[in-house]
């Protein structure tokens, strides 16, 4: 690094990487219990932004009576196809409902039917499990953000916007903190710290609006500290309008709205009998993909069947998601009265640190919240998010205040390390010669790789494969020729060493999973594994390779069995192939 790049130090108690709704709720927590002690939220966007929830139609999950903790967990081992944490899954469900008091008690608004009670929407087919929408659709995630930054503020937690950070620093396997860069100024940054909670989210691959920031730096650099990974072969293959981006379609489904075909059929009803298109967005867009293989595409979304009254769960009345669709409505398309074309499109990983449950990972002192630990396997309902968000970083500013309370004063980071780091993390600022590939080549190179159907949607062996063999050709070709002309785009390089990473880890962890079960589905394998469910966990070889070892599910150890699986209601292997299961 040049002798001349200013170095910035910053010394606090918790660190907390990533300033959304877990991140916030971290510093929120842990505020609360300890206070007068320091806490930084840095994060590479904008101060205060809110991360992904800012973007969020503010919708929550929560267990509310008559509804009870049990006959949710009952329904999450059953849509999860037994790839439910039941101890972690209970504590998060148990807490649901103080977190949702909580929004409340900050001035956020849910929806209310005319007699005062609370507005429920059902998720997924499932008896219990139901979403509680927004008051304010379209700022419902904002407002969240909002009133937890005006309660940092209060509490005097310092938030730090528009630094990368490229690396956890770590001595005799505690952490001491993390170093990188400001991506406007390109000053180094490190800093020293007792704990650190990474709710920085999940990977992804830079698709449409809101799922641009989650690239999986948070993950490499967990990873490469010494914390494992888990549920990497999962990733959430959404639903999307082919000549824009919108969300929250799945709250119309119970309502009425479907998917058709080129020919007019409600095809989900042909894939499941028993959900029709009442479900998750991977099994209907496994049903999309296999109707255009059969040339029966495209696909609209009909809302034709939906009540008028219904709208205003999905309409938006404030705020960005108000200003696109305006603007659409101008263009001559109303997304609530037109029928419109829709496709699948490749958005994030389900993949993340692997911790305990109140966060602690295998790294002393780090700390993982929200989605940047795994809780799903490739399934989602509608508001989930947010739930697990706030409770896990309500859970890890708790654990890690408990902690610190304990811990030995956190040695000092190793200055000729960091500084090596930064070197390292700095490299490709300037690079010049005609060799060399700006990060949005390399980018769209590895999407067209890891987005073909056959890898991502309906998989099989011999196209992971392949995709294996060009993702480890970029990685090893074409990374290391990304040149970067300022501390901006160094950013944007770094996000996508983040990509190809999580990408690799993606291809490889579904040839691992020799199964179809829960978000992965593979057309060689259609069935799910007789010997029940395993994860599989990632970890780091002293070489620096990615080591993926099955566990199984304790089920024999948890209150509630399998006795049955969400994918018995699909018919896909034999609408696929014309064979019986």
């Amino acid at each position: 690094m040049k002798n001349t790049m200013k170095i910035n130090r910053v010394e606090t108690d918790l660190l907390i990487l990533g300033g959304g709704s877990a991140g916030l709720w971290a510093a929120h927590r842990f505020a609360e219990l300890m206070p007068g002690r320091k806490v930084c939220i840095v994060d590479k966007g904008p101060q205060d932004w809110g991360g992904l929830m800012a973007m969020a139609g503010g919708d929550f999950e929560a267990v509310l009576p008559p509804d009870t903790v049990d006959g949710w967990l009952e329904d999450l081992v059953y849509y999860f196809d037994g790839l439910c944490d039941q101890p972690l899954m209970e504590a998060l469900l148990s807490r649901s409902a103080e977190r949702m008091r909580d929004y409340e008690r900050f001035g956020c608004e849910f929806f209310h039917k005319p007699d005062g009670s609370l507005k429920s929407v059902p998720q997924r087919g499932l008896p219990h499990v139901k979403l509680y929408p927004a008051q304010v659709k379209g700022r419902g995630g904002e407002l969240m953000a909002k009133s937890l930054v005006a309660r940092l503020k209060d509490a005097g937690v310092t938030r730090m916007g528009r630094i990368m950070l490229t690396d956890y620093l770590v001595r005799d396997g505690r952490i001491t903190g993390a170093a990188g860069f400001h991506c406007i100024s390109g000053e180094a940054y490190i800093f020293k710290a007792g704990a650190v909670v990474a709710a920085s989210g999940m990977g992804g691959w830079k698709t449409s609006y809101g799922k641009n920031t989650p690239t999986g730096e948070g993950m490499r650099m967990a990873f490469e500290a010494g914390a494992q990974l888990q549920d990497l072969e999962f990733a959430r293959v959404w639903n999307m309008p082919r000549l824009f981006a919108w969300e929250g379609q799945t709250h119309l489904f119970p309502l009425g709205a479907r998917f058709v075909n080129r020919l007019g059929e409600n095809f989900m009803n042909r894939y499941s009998p028993v959900l029709g298109p009442n479900t998750d967005p991977h099994f209907t867009t496994i049903g999309m993909a296999l109707e255009i293989r059969a040339g029966r595409g495209p696909i609209i979304f009909d809302v034709s069947p939906l009540r008028g009254e219904d709208m205003i769960l999905l309409k938006p009345q404030t705020g960005w998601q108000k200003l696109n669709y305006e603007k659409l409505c101008r263009l001559g398309l109303d997304l609530f009265k037109d029928n419109t074309e829709w496709v699948p499109q490749m958005t994030v990983s389900h993949g993340g640190i692997r911790a305990e449950i109140d966060g602690s990972t295998a790294v002393r002192g780090l700390f993982a919240a929200g989605t940047a630990r795994s809780m799903e396997p490739g399934v989602y309902a509608g508001g989930f998010a947010l739930m697990t968000t706030a409770v896990t970083g309500h859970m890890a500013g708790e654990s890690a205040a408990a902690w610190l309370r304990d811990a030995d004063a956190a040695p000092a980071p190793d200055e000729a390390e960091a500084e090596a780091l930064l070197t390292r993390a700095f490299a490709p600022l300037g690079r010049e010669g005609r060799d060399t590939l700006t990060p949005k080549q390399v980018l769209t190179r590895i999407q067209a790789t890891v987005f073909p159907y056959d890898v991502s949607i309906v998989k099989n062996g011999p196209a992971l494969e392949r995709a294996l063999a060009e993702i480890r050709r970029i990685r090893e070709e074409e990374l290391p020729r990304m040149a970067a002309a300022d501390p901006h785009y160094l950013l944007k390089l770094h996000e996508v060493e983040a990509v190809a990473f999580v990408s690799e880890l993606f291809v490889r962890a579904s040839l691992e999973r020799r199964e179809s079960r829960a978000g992965h589905f593979r057309e060689d394998f259609p069935r799910m594994d007789p010997a029940g469910p395993s994860w599989i966990f990632v970890r780091r070889k002293a070489d620096g390779t990615a080591e993926f070892t099955p566990e199984r599910v304790p089920l024999e150890q948890w209150r509630v069995p399998l006795t049955r699986c969400y994918q018995d209601n699909f018919t896909f292997v034999e609408q696929a192939t014309g064979k019986d299961r």
